[in-house]
């Protein structure tokens, strides 16, 4: 029998909790919050699940057992540090699943990367888009071509701070490479309150380069929310991705004399996607999304050059950035 935790049962908490109540095989699910409010989003949604599992909710460490198959930490990134340490320095933990913004201040990436290493916990960042088949495709075809790729993600007010991250990942996995730099230089130059509490939003572009000379432009424009097109090319191919409401992809390639196809995919929420992860987690010890490392490669520049954009726009002298 499986004995699992997830810590942070708010909005995205609750989904990991659903995809967890999808698994065969008997669990009990310790989910962890000091907020009661939180706590009651997580029951609530976890009633919508036919299950057979037991499901123990706690406010406090006290309550939890020592050892765990599988934790998911979906805390905000202002206290994923101090939880990480007090999980991993007080329980045995199996696997473990981190939620993005991995942290706010750089030394945390190598205070938790040690601690990890010491305690030999294999973990994964939750960026799912690497997940999907459709840009698996995408990524298997750029691979037989060897090609460079020039990436433009685009919408508006869609939380340019808080989820940059997730694309910057993703052109990293399409291109099979890693990111070389990150410029914040085509960042607006003023803040926005983020919906989070203490939290900040940037619009603008990130700009960036990958180590095999793949190039990315990830777009908010200031305005009403708007829907995410994510635009990939090569020499030979070119792919528009419609995220949102559309769900289609159209695709273009030297072989057909760049006439347009257009396919439709069906977009999986985090509670399917919990389930996957899981799955393979417990079936095969590994899962589809990136490692701590390979996340890093992607989150310490990009904290740094948030730090540093959020500094010179506010000249508030600090090593915290506040986004999550």
């Amino acid at each position: 029998m499986k004995v699992n935790l997830i810590i942070g049962a708010g909005q995205l908490g609750s989904r990991h909790l659903q995809g967890l109540l999808k698994i065969g095989g008997k669990q009990v699910i310790y989910v962890l919050d000091p907020s009661a409010a939180s706590l009651e989003v997580a029951k609530e949604r976890a009633n919508e699940i036919d299950n057979n599992h037991e499901i123990i909710y706690v406010n406090t460490w006290n309550d939890l057992p020592e050892k765990f198959n599988l934790v998911i930490v979906a805390t905000g990134a202002n206290v994923r540090s101090k939880v990480v340490t007090q999980l991993l320095e007080g329980f045995k933990v199996d696997y473990l699943v981190l939620e993005k913004i991995l942290f706010q201040d750089l030394e945390a990436y190598d205070k938790i990367g040690l601690l990890l290493k010491q305690t030999n916990t294999p973990t994964w960042v939750n960026h799912p888009r690497r997940m999907m088949g459709y840009y698996q495709q995408i990524k298997d075809k750029i691979s037989e071509t060897n090609e460079e790729a020039t990436f433009h993600i685009a919408g508006s007010d869609w939380g340019l701070a808080c989820s940059a991250l997730h694309f910057i990942d993703l052109c990293a996995f399409v291109a099979n490479s890693s990111v070389d730099t990150i410029s914040m230089d085509w960042i607006d130059n003023f803040v926005h309150e983020s919906k989070r509490m203490n939290c900040i939003e940037f619009t603008g572009s990130v700009t960036g380069k990958l180590k095999n000379n793949s190039k990315f432009l990830i777009t908010s424009f200031d305005g009403e929310i708007g829907d995410i097109t994510v635009y990939i090319s090569t020499k030979s191919n070119r792919w528009i991705v419609q995220e949102g409401r559309a769900q289609k992809i159209v695709h273009l390639s030297k072989e057909n004399s760049f006439n347009e196809e257009i396919s439709s995919y069906n977009l999986e929420f985090q509670s399917v996607v919990t389930t996957r992860i899981a799955n393979d987690i417990f079936n095969t010890g590994n899962c589809e999304l990136p490692t701590y490392d390979e996340a890093c490669e992607s989150h310490i520049p990009f904290i740094k050059e948030s730090l540093k954009k959020y500094t010179e726009i506010t000249k508030i002298e600090t090593n915290i950035c506040p986004i999550t």
